[in-house]
């Protein structure tokens, strides 16, 4: 099933399905990485991805102002280390399904009322 599929069965909110679904399933977890070909366009391709690993490189490398450089060179170990990899840091996390939802739910009840507020105003 669909992380969809689970929540129209479950009476879930997708959001909270797929958080769960992150910390627990492998396949799930190797499946995010596909993406239909209609929306790959929104990511970079592989010559894409090269020229801004080598730009950030070389910044990490040539930039005058240290902070910079610093930032840059510290981006570059997280990112060979999969620091950056938001799948790798969601899996060791636990979670609680029904918590999320809850918390999901209270979180649009709150902008319901808030958006009800500003339309009265």
């Amino acid at each position: 099933m669909s992380p969809q599929q689970i929540a129209d069965d479950q009476d879930l909110d997708p959001a909270a399905v797929k958080a769960t679904l992150m910390q627990c399933s492998s396949k799930y977890r190797k499946d995010c990485g596909v993406e239909a070909a209609e929306e790959d366009e929104l990511n970079f391709n592989r010559e894409e991805q090269l020229q801004i690993k080598r730009a950030i490189f070389e910044m990490a490398l040539t930039a005058e102002d240290e902070h910079v450089r610093s930032k840059m060179l510290t981006y570059c170990r997280d990112d060979a280390k999969g620091r950056k990899d938001v799948v790798r840091q969601i899996a060791g996390n636990t979670f609680n399904i029904l918590q999320i939802n809850e918390g999901i739910k209270r979180a649009r009840q709150m902008a319901d009322g808030l958006k009800q507020r500003l339309i009265e105003v």
